[in-house]
């Protein structure tokens, strides 16, 4: 085999296990791009998820303010601290979140309208309409927060279930619970004809508050048998117990629900306040259930990343043995080089060289001759070739 054709075998070899490299540092390199985008954009939104859940716990705290100071204006009038608090908390959480979620716009309207009520709250049938615009724009902010932080779309086990409890299920309860303790009062003041749409009224909103209750419960069940449970089954199991019993209060089984006409309004009202006064730490325990699974969400896409890190740092570490594998063992020897028959190397140059010096005349001589020799015999050599051509 001639030096030429021994080049191109070496150099085709080199090309084939460079190539070999090549695919491999892109194969992984296309995977791992994919993956951190997948992670990248889980990442983004299970953080824009926390933030709308952590919007809501004040938004909560703010309904269930405005609730109690709309039924207090059937009576003696509302006690306005607790709702100043509730609006200074979701103003911290407006500075904090407001920007990401997109709801300043939002926010200055809800508060234009609440500093006009606070200034002046009164009392009465004007009074309670009034807090009732204040309640239907903190509902549909909810809303909104839920839509903007993508907690609406999220399908995850884990968290569906308390994303339904949050921005569904406990509201409708807090709202029937207020309507029935207002109808209530307000039918004992009523007309026989007013009483009768009041019961009507009471007996559908119990229904509400019967129905979402059992759905809290039936969620919460699926949460603590869910993958998420453990962590977060503990805080939800203790704040659930006064709930459902402020809910059999206000809404008992049917044959020992009282009619409007009978109802004691009172006794009624503080069934309502227990129902109230379960659903601030039901609520903040179930978006704190939430944010922890979200963050183990995140942590979950970290790890995937390191994964895929490793996974790429050993596909190269593979594709640079396969090189070395590759490269042809003459490469590797240094640069040691054949004449390209097999079993004749070429002498070393500078060994050689080095030599020259130590030798004699007469061994210069006897080089020559062999010189001389060896080309007389390539000449007869070629002589013969060219006779058989």
């Amino acid at each position: 085999m001639s030096p030429r054709h021994t080049r191109n075998r070496r150099g085709g070899a080199l090309l084939l296990a460079v190539g070999l490299l090549a695919a491999t540092i892109g194969s992984f390199g296309f995977v791992l791009s994919k993956l951190w985008d997948l992670t990248d954009q889980g990442t983004r939104s299970a953080t824009t998820e926390r933030a709308g859940a952590g919007y809501l716990r004040p938004l909560n705290h703010l309904l269930a303010a405005l609730v109690e100071a709309r039924s207090a204006t059937l009576g003696s009038g509302a006690e306005l601290a607790g709702v100043r608090a509730a609006f200074d908390e979701t103003a911290a959480a407006e500075t904090r979140w407001g920007a990401d979620l997109g709801t300043g716009e939002r926010w200055r309207h809800l508060r234009e309208r609440s500093d006009a009520l606070l200034a002046a709250p009164g009392t009465g049938r004007v009074a309670y309409q009034r807090y009732d615009e204040l309640i239907a724009l903190t509902t549909g902010m909810m809303d909104f927060v839920g839509d903007s932080s993508q907690l609406t779309v999220d399908a995850e086990l884990g968290s569906v279930y308390l994303i339904d409890i949050a921005l569904t299920q406990l509201p409708a309860v807090l709202l029937g619970g207020a309507q029935i303790t207002d109808e209530a009062v307000q039918a004992r003041r009523a007309e026989d004809a007013a009483r009768q749409l009041a019961a009507i009224r009471i007996s559908t909103a119990r229904y509400v508050v019967a129905t979402s209750a059992d759905v809290v419960g039936t969620n919460l069940d699926k949460v603590t048998n869910s993958a998420a449970g453990p962590e977060v089954s503990e805080a939800l199991l203790v704040a659930v117990d006064p709930f459902r019993a402020a809910i059999d209060a206000v809404a008992p089984p049917a044959p020992l629900r009282p009619t409007a006409v009978d109802l004691d309004a009172p006794e009624l009202r503080n069934a309502v306040g227990q129902v109230t006064a379960a659903f601030r730490p039901l609520a903040d325990a179930v978006l704190v259930a939430l944010d922890k699974v979200l963050a183990t969400r995140i942590d979950g896409f970290t790890d995937e990343r390191r994964s895929a890190y490793a996974a790429t740092a050993a596909g190269v570490v593979v594709g640079a043995a396969l090189l070395w594998w590759a490269v042809p063992a003459a490469g590797r020897r240094g640069g040691k080089r054949d004449d390209g028959r097999p079993g004749r190397d070429l002498p070393d140059i500078a060994r050689v060289a080095g030599d020259l010096p130590q030798l004699d005349p007469q061994q210069l001589l006897a080089i020559e001759e062999l010189q001389h020799v060896g080309r007389a015999v390539r000449a007869h050599d070629r002589g013969r070739v060219d006779d058989v051509r």
